[in-house]
């Protein structure tokens, strides 16, 4: 029997075997796989087992040296490595055994892949919310139960333990068909179209606003069925939509009817311009104690698709598609200031800022996007050097004790961190973007004091920076009070007075809890549901 030690070696091992490879047909690391599975088990409150199969599910994909992996290929009696009826699953379990794991964890492992074919089976709906890689390797992997097979797995005593980890597995493929041109064009040439169809999809959707494939005019009837029947076009489910007094919208989007799968979206409408905030997670790790979104645990990060969908169905209200040249849009600017840390996001933030700039889709120039972070600071100068935006920082105190008081992010990322990363960004950062802006929300007797101004204009003096001071937005359960309107004019001020570009920020949205800070996926109870 394996020692405690021992076996946390091997997870560790095998984990970092997986942080090198890519997962089979996804465009995200067998790592950041397993730990998407692993997070959704746990959050469900699964048992112990039951997570440590979730983060170990396609360990068979990855066990440690090739002859590891032929000597339990011989012990399993299979001699096929790749996915399939015999294959990574078995491999897996036969290897957790081996290491001296427990035979309910070393079962769920071997199971992932029948519960695969017993939803097939059962479920009409299941096959079609697959990702392509998903599909095409079903039938290496014996295709759907019949029936007999599934009543049989139906008395298994892990039945249902099985049947919900293959469904984390199967939501922990975030990126899966990311909308990108290069997807689409694999879909293009699958169906033995000619390659510029892509490109005339691709405009369809993020330049026209299509959201059937019937209605894509120039396309064969033939592949606008097929699309219709193989694919779908959706920027998630608007479940709620208040319309504050000053006119801010708040919409509560839902993603694959998924209803713990619900972030908030902000328009806010001004005179000259509009600007979205969106989100890039659902829930938030950060607990930050002045904001609402911290109370909300991280449920899984947004997708690519999901991130723009916010935008699609703000520029639909707005009447800015189809896109048309020339024309002043309604939704001008979009801010990543919603629910989530983008930067804990990176990846699918960086391909939804690639979809909302490409010029022959939505056509956003890049210097009308701002991603705002709490301070991930070895991700901020890739701001500047690969996506081109804007950043804005949420500082909200130059000393480090408040700051991790306030911040816990700051214990991982100090002030001094912080920046030096700021000032990386500002070196790579093009003209138009170089401007850094930091968020500073004012909490009375916290951090707004004449000390705590000095400090902040010492701390960012060498950067190229404006100081946006937020009044506190109280929320249900805060333990804050906002300063008086005299101080934060004062703080204001004094800061110009030392030198740096600063001004208050108009709250927004407040009576429907759409102001900074303020928001959570919930349904609202209050504003104008209209």
């Amino acid at each position: 029997m394996a020692s405690p030690e021992d076996k946390v070696s091997a997870v560790f091992q095998l984990l970092e075997n997986g942080s090198k490879q890519g997962y089979i047909g996804e465009d995200i690391t067998q790592l950041e796989h397993a730990l998407q599975a692993a997070l959704q088990a746990t959050q469900e409150a699964a048992d112990n087992e039951t997570v440590l199969a979730a983060l170990l599910h396609d360990v068979g994909q990855f066990c440690p040296a090739k002859e590891l992996r032929r000597m339990l290929v011989e012990d399993i009696g299979g001699g096929d490595l790749d996915v399939g009826a015999v294959g990574h699953e078995k491999l897996g379990a036969e290897y957790l055994r081996k290491v001296g794991f427990s035979d309910n964890v070393c079962d769920l492992v071997e199971s992932h892949v029948v519960a695969k074919r017993y939803l097939t089976a059962t479920d009409p709906e299941y096959y079609t919310g697959l990702s392509q890689a998903s599909k095409l390797s079903l039938k290496f992997q014996g295709g759907p139960f019949t029936s007999d097979e599934a009543e049989a797995f139906e008395r298994d005593p892990l039945f249902k333990q099985k049947v919900q980890l293959r469904k984390w597995d199967d939501a922990s493929k975030v990126v899966g068909n990311s909308g990108r041109l290069e997807d689409i064009a694999g879909i293009v040439e699958a169906a033995k179209e000619p390659s510029y169809r892509s490109k005339q999809i691709y405009m369809w959707i993020y330049a026209k606003g299509a959201t059937m494939f019937q209605d894509m005019l120039g396309l064969p009837k033939s592949l606008q069925q097929r699309l219709e029947k193989e694919y779908a076009i959706k920027y998630g489910r608007v479940v709620d939509n208040q319309l504050s007094a000053d006119g801010t919208r708040k919409l509560l989007m839902q993603f694959n009817d998924d209803p713990r799968a619900s972030v908030e979206t902000v328009i806010i409408p001004e005179e000259r311009r509009g600007t979205l905030c969106v989100s890039s997670q659902v829930g938030c790790s950060l607990t930050c104690r002045f904001c609402h979104t911290g109370t909300q645990r991280l449920y899984r990060n947004l997708t690519a698709p999901e991130i723009v969908g916010q935008y699609m169905t703000a520029a639909w209200m707005a009447k800015d598609l189809p896109r048309r040249e020339n024309h002043q849009r309604a939704i001008s600017n979009i801010v990543f200031m919603g629910q989530g840390e983008p930067l804990y996001n990176f990846r699918n933030v960086s391909a939804a800022i690639s979809l909302l700039t490409d010029r022959q889709g939505i056509g956003l120039a890049p210097w009308r996007i701002v991603i705002s972070t709490s301070g991930v600071a070895p991700l901020i100068p890739r701001i500047a050097s690969e996506l081109h935006v804007g950043l804005a920082v949420s500082l909200h105190s130059a000393d480090n004790d408040t700051r991790s008081e306030i911040m816990p992010i700051n214990r991982t990322y100090p002030l001094q961190e912080l920046m030096h990363s700021c000032k990386e960004f500002a070196r790579l950062a093009g003209p138009q973007n170089r401007r850094i802006t930091f968020e500073y929300v004012m909490l009375d007797r916290v951090n707004d004091s004449d000390a705590d101004a000095r400090r902040l204009v010492d701390l960012i003096k060498a950067l190229p920076a404006h100081v946006n001071l937020i009044p506190f937005n109280p929320w249900p359960g805060s333990v804050y009070r906002a300063s008086s309107p005299a101080r934060v004019a004062e703080f204001c001020t004094l800061i110009c007075r030392l030198g740096i570009h600063a001004s208050v920020r108009t709250p927004r949205g407040d009576d429907i809890l759409a102001a900074c800070g303020q928001l959570k996926s919930a349904r609202g109870e209050s504003g104008d549901s209209s």
